[in-house]
């Protein structure tokens, strides 16, 4: 049954009416404003600027180094181009040198960055996980771009039925093996989609505790009051352990 209600919209702050074909399944990517003025951001986009703006104020993004992986164009990234005075958008683009710039967008490999280690205070990606190849070494480029104290907050789609999470596609000897029926996601850098290359279950915080130096925290939501409904809610935040110093002798 659709469903209409206002809310505060944890990115723009300003209380917008909210539509959406049902109350759960389709509320991930369907859940959206009659009048928003992002360009129609979307549920994950909600539940990312809630936990961004419960870590670090609005005031912060005057000073704060930050690099967002394959901006959307809309919502929090939309709000991150107008209001945050030390940012790096990046995008794939395996055609073009890495480092270079795509109008306004930077080429990285997230799994092999160009960017000099301790460039950033928080690392953003939506959706970008169930994209990789070899996810654990882009956190771990992420881990090294970091500066101490550092954050990574992120989205992936995670399914509530899986225990382990499955690599379901693989880099093969310049080839690509594909187990099953490939899925293709919507990529605002590419028309042509992006393969999912991963499915994760529950054990993903303890996949990336194992295989990098992040401690992990993941955060699900079920809130009409900031229009975050629906399942596939869950937010990782990844920190950066703070540099420690031993007392001088």
């Amino acid at each position: 049954m659709p469903i209409e209600f206002q809310a505060a919209c944890p990115i723009c702050i300003e209380r917008r009416t909210f539509t959406s074909p049902d109350d759960y399944n389709s509320c991930r990517d369907s859940l959206v404003a009659t009048d928003c003025p992002l360009n129609n951001c979307v549920t994950r986009e909600r539940a990312a600027a809630h936990v961004v703006f419960s870590l670090f104020s609005r005031e912060a993004f005057e000073t704060l180094r930050i690099h967002e992986s394959a901006p959307g164009g809309r919502g929090l990234s939309l709000w991150l181009w107008y209001n945050s005075k030390q940012k790096v958008f990046s995008g794939y683009y395996p055609d073009r040198s890495f480092g270079s710039m795509v109008e306004h967008i930077r080429n990285e490999d997230l799994e092999n960055q160009t960017f000099p280690d301790l460039s950033f205070d928080l690392v953003i990606h939506l959706d970008v996980m169930e994209h990789l190849f070899d996810p654990f070494a882009a956190l771990n480029e992420i881990f090294r771009t970091l500066d101490y104290g550092g954050v990574c907050i992120f989205t992936t789609p995670t399914y509530a039925e899986r225990v382990a999470s499955e690599q379901v596609a693989f880099r093969e000897a310049g080839d690509i093996r594909i187990v099953g029926e490939p899925e293709y996601h919507g990529n605002p850098q590419d028309p042509t989609g992006s393969l999912v290359t991963w499915r994760y279950g529950y054990d993903l915080p303890l996949l990336i505790q194992r295989r990098t130096g992040f401690d992990v925290e993941v955060r699900r939501m079920q809130s009409k009051g900031i229009a975050v409904l629906g399942p596939m809610t869950e937010v990782y935040i990844l920190k950066k352990p703070a540099r420690s110093y031993r007392p001088a002798l």
